[in-house]
């Protein structure tokens, strides 16, 4: 009788743990997706801060050289 007292909690044990590792499985590769996502969303801030800076200083440097100009 203690047998059969046992067998459905392991039963329910081994359950568990097959569910938690596919859902381990499941977060492992959203997060692999998501790490890329923002590897690419990096780059791409780079890149707008770079044209950022390079239109400050064009405006800048044209800035001086209207102020030159007008000596």
């Amino acid at each position: 009788m203690l047998k059969l007292t046992m067998e459905p909690e392991m039963e329910q044990e081994l359950k568990t743990q097959l569910q938690l590792e596919s859902h381990e499985k499941e977060c492992a590769m959203f997060r692999e997706l998501v790490h890329g996502k923002l590897d690419a969303l990096d780059k791409r801030m780079w890149r707008l801060e770079a044209m950022i800076m390079a239109s400050t200083l064009a405006v800048v440097g044209m800035m001086a050289t209207l102020v030159m100009g007008m000596n």
